[in-house]
């Protein structure tokens, strides 16, 4: 079982839904018409910036409990022929790939990543020219330890050993 580090993926996923909150309302307010409802309401924030502030904190306080609480259903699991990966309880996705068909393994980190010690881990398997399966933030030792265990090198040598 390899151990997600909860606090980077809330911060990282609530950022990231916010960021593109934030590109949407920038692009309504920018293209929208003068008299359309988009600019009622920033008419209406101007004019009462204490309730607009109350909506604001409202709304990235939520972003981050959903993050918070999506981030406790990550889960990974390796056995000896698959890997799989699920995540979510209203909304669940679950992924797996065969240990055998993985070709790369790259680990990346961004900065919010760094801060907390945790990697991203991206598995791309045969034929596909592309990734297939994303590990988010990780705990950087263990993103490590997966990456040396699932890379092609490091499968072979798991069934080099096996045989001998």
């Amino acid at each position: 079982m390899t151990n997600f580090n909860q606090a980077a993926y809330t911060a990282n996923t609530a950022s990231g839904w916010l960021l593109k909150a934030g590109l949407l309302v920038l692009g309504v307010s920018i293209l929208a018409p003068p008299e359309s409802l988009a600019r009622v309401g920033f008419a209406w924030a101007q004019q009462n910036p204490a309730i607009a502030g109350i909506i604001l904190f409202a709304l990235v306080g939520s972003a981050v409990c959903l993050a918070y609480l999506r981030a406790r259903t990550l889960e990974v699991s390796v056995s000896d022929h698959i890997i799989q990966f699920k995540v979510g309880k209203l909304v669940r996705k679950s992924q797996w790939i065969k240990l055998a068909d993985i070709r790369n393994v790259q680990l990346n980190a961004n900065l919010i990543e760094q801060k907390f010690r945790a990697a991203t881990l991206h598995l791309e398997t045969v034929g596909t020219g592309g990734v297939d399966m994303t590990l988010p933030q990780l705990n950087a030792e263990d993103a490590e330890s997966l990456r040396q265990k699932l890379s092609p090198r490091g499968i072979e040598s798991t069934e080099q050993n096996k045989a001998a």
